[in-house]
């Protein structure tokens, strides 16, 4: 079932321009439903994410053919960084009126969303437990930045074992990055 929400919204969402994008039809079931982040984003999260990908259609949609393993990083570096904190950084009034922010989280699975073969997931859990250079990440953009760059390398370092799982699974490489992090920093193995 969850699958199923996944992979329909990332057809779907492959076929919109960011300005046609419906929160209610897309966004909300990907983010709320498949992505669990109900409690922190609440509806006026997510539109709030809506109207940011609005405004930042142009930066974001030379972004949409791309992919992780065949794009050079450092070139985009600034525009990744860039992105990540405009989203993250969104601030709307949750149901109570108490002010927030989108968060990390949120925004790694709305730019994942937008641009789902070159950006990888990234949750509290996977960020507490990836480290570059023996120090955790920072939970922004230059943080994000750092561990896509790190996800590039494992997937060149892992490049057969992820064609033998692209062809059994059908699933993009951000993807099976995704779901190795979920398995590796899962408690409950």
């Amino acid at each position: 079932m969850e699958d199923c929400i996944y992979d329909l919204a990332i057809e779907k969402f492959s076929r919109l321009q960011l300005n046609q994008l419906n929160e209610e039809k897309i966004l909300r079931p990907f983010l709320l439903k498949w992505g669990s982040m109900g409690r922190v984003l609440g509806f006026n999260g997510v539109t709030a994410i809506r109207k940011k990908l609005k405004t930042i259609d142009k930066k974001i949609t030379p972004l949409r053919k791309t992919d992780l393993l065949s794009t050079k990083l450092n070139r985009i570096e600034k525009q990744i960084i860039e992105l990540f904190d405009e989203i993250c950084n969104t601030k709307f009034r949750s149901k109570k009126g108490k002010r927030k922010r989108v968060g990390p989280t949120a925004t790694s699975k709305t730019l994942h969303l937008t641009c789902p073969n070159l950006f990888v997931m990234w949750d509290t859990k996977i960020r507490s437990q990836i480290e570059v250079d023996d120090k955790k990440l920072t939970s922004d953009g230059i943080g994000y930045f750092k561990f896509l760059s790190k996800m590039k390398a494992l997937a060149q370092k892992e490049n057969k074992t992820i064609k033998k799982l692209q062809n059994k699974y059908k699933k993009s490489v951000t993807k099976i990055l995704d779901q190795y992090n979920i398995y590796r920093f899962d408690d409950k193995k």
